[in-house]
Order: structure tokens, then sequence, then C-alpha cells
């Protein structure tokens, strides 16, 4: 009995083709997509955050004294002040937005993301997922431009809104400031600089635990590292933590240097409490914001991310700013 061939041994037999010649199969239906970097920002997660902040809130203060005096006898002096202050936190309205033409998605593997058939209604997009992380994680970053370097009088329109923490304090004369000898940092030196900036913080904060950290730009942060370790000293203690702002714990002190990308190309060196750096918002979540739609009239897919954004910052004489020589 003669063996039947299969399906394909009879297509071989009968038909002569080469595929040589056709190009590599691409899998364009793959769900991977691989986004640019965009930097994880982080701040919003150690100063204190004003959720619901829809315009202006106010940071309530009080200040109380109180002199100790002798109780030998039965009498009431009362002998002290109680101040009530508050600081204001105003916020703006900002956003990012984009929009995508369907039509112009066509023939490329970014139909994926059409809205399923034409002049149809079904407004699920496949990819709204992936374009929303990148979307939050883009906001995340520019707000965190402006909170750190915002400058309302900058040619630059992502930071022209408000005044950042950076503008703030290089012009508030309550500051605390320590006023280094040298006339730029160095690796030769930027150890000696940081731990003068160190030695000037406030000691009450130190006296009352409150966590303070040194903030600095990437170039600053790695000219403090190579200056331990040119000495040979100290380099078992640095602890360091690594990610998206990095940081260190300061030779010989108990605090941290954190590297911001805001502060890179500069030399600015602020040693500042957190807890009392305010950020206001009116979003409860990151995710809150963001926004996505397909305007069938226009066949357009649009993303966009809103939200108030705003800073400001109580007790200025505990954070500290570095000057150097002229």
């Amino acid at each position: 009995m003669k063996k039947k061939k299969d399906l394909m041994s009879s297509l071989k037999d009968n038909f002569d083709y080469d595929v040589t010649a056709l190009p590599a199969y691409t899998d364009e239906q793959s769900a991977e997509i691989l986004t640019d970097l965009v930097y994880s920002s982080g701040l919003t997660s150690r100063v204190t955050v004003q959720e619901g902040n829809k315009g202006s809130e106010t940071i309530k203060l009080l200040n109380i004294t109180m002199a100790l005096q002798s109780a030998s006898t039965c009498a009431w002096n009362a002998d002290g002040s109680v101040v009530f202050t508050g600081e204001p936190l105003t916020t703006v309205r900002v956003k990012n937005q984009m929009e995508l033409c369907n039509e112009d998605l066509n023939s490329t593997w970014a139909q994926m993301l059409n809205v399923v058939g034409a002049n149809r209604q079904d407004e699920t997009m496949p990819l709204e997922s992936v374009i929303q992380a990148y979307s939050v994680k883009t906001a995340q970053k520019t707000n965190q431009d402006l909170m750190i370097n915002g400058d309302t009088g900058s040619g630059n329109p992502d930071l022209a809104h408000y005044d950042g923490y950076s503008k703030l304090w290089d012009a508030d004369a309550s500051l605390g400031v320590y006023t280094s000898v040298e006339t730029s940092i160095t690796v030769a030196n930027a150890l000696s600089i940081a731990l003068g900036l160190y030695n000037t913080i406030d000691g009450v904060l130190f006296d009352n635990g409150e966590p303070v950290e040194i903030m600095v730009g990437r170039e600053v942060y790695t000219m403090i590292i190579q200056n331990v370790y040119n000495d040979n000293n100290f380099h078992h203690t640095l602890q360091e933590e690594q990610g998206t702002e990095p940081s260190f714990i300061l030779p010989t002190t108990n605090i941290r240097v954190r590297s911001y990308p805001q502060l890179s190309g500069t030399e600015k060196m602020y040693a500042v409490p957190y807890r009392f750096m305010f950020y206001g918002t009116d979003l409860s979540g990151d995710m809150d914001g963001f926004t996505s739609k397909y305007n069938d009239n226009d066949e357009q897919l649009r993303f966009g991310t809103k939200w108030r954004s705003g800073v400001s910052y109580v007790f200025a004489e505990y954070f500290t700013r570095l000057t150097l020589s002229v």
C-alpha cells in the first residue's frame, strides 16, 4: 500500500517556492513596547503633601513660649505667649496633553491603538495602559522639575508656572547660610564643603530628631564620593542607596546626601528638613489626573494628565544653603 503524503510534502512536490527574498518576520501584534527612559521622581514621597488643594490653603503654625518659674507659693502667674500664624500654599493648574489621529496609525504597528472598527463607538484602546503609565511618569518628572526649578521669570514654559524651592531658598534671607572659602566645588574639596554645610545646620533639628538631608546635583554628589575614596577615609561608612535619586550617608554624620537631577549642572547644595517642605495638589493619587478619550468627530485619540501643583515651606531658619566665595 502506497503511503499517503502529507499536505506539506505534496505542496513541495507540485510547487516550487523560494522564501530567501522575503523580509524577516516581525510580530507587530506583540504588546511589548519599549518606552523612552523617563526619570522616576521621588521628592513628593519625602515632603509633606497637602491633597485636595484646589487653589490656596494655609499651612497652620503655632509657636508657644513659656517661662520657667518658681512654684514655691500658691499662685497663678501667667508668663508666656502663644502665636498663631500661617503660611499660604497656593497651587496652579497644569497639564500634559497629546493626541493621535486614528487614520495616521493605520498601516503601522501603532494601529493597535486604534479604536476598533471604522465609525464604531467602541472606545476600547488596547494600549491605553501603556500610554497611561508613560504619561503619568512624564507628569511626575515635569512636576518635580517645576517644584525645584520653577521660575516665573524663566523663558522655559515648563518652569514659568510658579517659583520653585531653589529660587525661593536662594532669595530668602531667613535661611541659614554656610559660606565656604572655596570659589568652586572640586574633587579635592567637595567633602569638606559638605561637612561645613552640615556643621551649620541648626542643632535644634537634631535635638528633636528631625530628619535632614543634603540636596545636591549629580556632579557634586559624585565629587564628594570621589573625594572620600581618594582620601581613603570613611569609604566603608557611606551606606549608598541606589535608585533614580541615589544617596549616601555623609561620613562622620548621620544624614544623607541625595542627588537630584534638577540640581545637576549647578554647585547648589541645600540642607533641608523635608517635613517643613510642602507640596499642594488637588489629586489623591498619581493616576487620578489621567484621562483618555476618543473624539469620534475628529477621529482623534486624546490622552492627558491635569493636576494642580504648588510648593511652600515653613521655619526657613531650619534650612541651610551653600554660598561659595566669589
